[in-house]
């Protein structure tokens, strides 16, 4: 199973927000968690961080060709971004 994790604006600064919203880790940290979480169940994962929108919405797109999950945290886009939305929606595979 080949995970894609594709983290999105602001969270480079993770480690930098309230810690009572966001846990206190750095995106680095969390990243390291993913990585091990994926060993565990017998899966690959490949973390991407980016504060362009269209870099993230290119990710999606590259992404549908080989990830059979998908795991998104685009940050402040969550409210705000129809293009990501529409890309994500192209997937055939589950979108966490």
């Amino acid at each position: 199973m080949r995970i894609v994790v594709l983290n999105g604006v602001n969270l480079n600064l993770l480690e930098r927000r309230d810690p009572a919203l966001y846990g206190g880790i750095s995106l680095s940290e969390l990243e390291t968690r993913v990585y091990q979480w994926a060993r565990d169940v017998g899966a690959s994962a490949q973390c991407k961080h980016t504060n362009s929108e269209g870099e993230y919405v290119d990710w999606c797109h590259e992404s549908l060709d080989w990830a059979d999950g998908v795991i998104v945290n685009p940050g402040a886009w969550t409210h705000y971004s129809y293009a990501i939305r529409d890309a994500l929606e192209l997937f055939e595979v589950p979108v966490v």
